[in-house]
């Protein structure tokens, strides 16, 4: 029987490892740990699950689904912490805001602009949003072995915790202008929410499009072909989960 048991996402001791994978797709948690060695279901909760794989090396992995934006996020890493994870990867998708990054292209951020407002729970606004340093260049070192460098990118990603913006409102122009990778809608809370904790974080996200050009819209039909079934950045999503656990194995085998 379970003990400790956590009440969102329905893990309890024993059912979180050191390492854990999140991403937003609850979908995409059995594929990432098919993709992995004896891939097994923990829990199924409220839409939210969680599994269990191994690296190529034996090394346990948690694969979590978060949901999206920053408040179901800041639910599951709250209760995985308490059970015992040390490193948090955000394997998930972002925008392009660089005119260079395209769809298919993968960005491995530094650090994070936080224009969310949970991660305030953790600390005031000007408490920076990094990554931390290992993770970022063992990410980063691992899909350059799997993808060409043109479509590798490191740098500063905005977090909002808004999708459809109101036009009056929307800052796309001051982001690029300070030179702004990517937008996604998590990792500034994961980033402080880990420094603040005594934790490691870092995150790689796939592009589905640029916010200055192609990106995701209203299908016109249902049976129409979306953005997410480009093969380009179907192959990214791939790269970036064979990167996050090549980088676990090789932090593991350098301690």
């Amino acid at each position: 029987m379970k003990t400790r048991v956590q009440p969102h996402l329905r893990v309890g001791d024993g059912d979180v490892e050191k390492h854990v994978i999140i991403t937003g797709n609850p979908d995409r948690v059995p594929i990432i740990a098919s993709r992995m060695k004896n891939p097994e279901e923990v829990s199924r909760y409220r839409g939210l699950v969680t599994y269990r794989a191994y690296t190529p090396k034996g090394v346990p992995v948690t694969i979590s689904g978060t949901g999206m934006g920053v408040a179901s996020t800041h639910i599951c890493i709250e209760e995985l912490s308490r059970l015992g994870c040390e490193v948090i990867i955000r394997l998930g998708s972002c925008g392009g805001i660089d005119p260079l990054v395209k769809a298919g292209d993968v960005v491995v951020p530094t650090a994070c602009v936080r224009d969310e407002r949970a991660s305030l729970n953790y600390a005031p606004m000007g408490y920076p949003a990094v990554a931390s340093p290992r993770w970022f260049l063992a990410l980063h070192e691992s899909i350059l072995q799997l993808l060409p460098p043109e479509r590798v990118h490191a740098g500063v990603n905005w977090t909002s915790d808004i999708y459809y913006v109101n036009p009056a409102l929307n800052q796309l122009d001051l982001w690029t202008r300070a030179r702004v990778k990517s937008v996604e809608m998590e990792s500034s809370l994961l980033f402080t929410f880990a420094q603040t904790r005594g934790l490691e974080a870092a995150a790689i996200l796939s592009c589905d499009g640029n916010l200055h050009g192609a990106q995701k819209t209203e299908q016109a039909q249902e049976d129409e072909e979306t953005g997410e079934q480009n093969p380009l950045l179907v192959e990214a999503i791939a790269k970036s989960l064979d990167a996050v656990v090549m980088a676990i194995d090789k932090m593991e085998e350098s301690k």
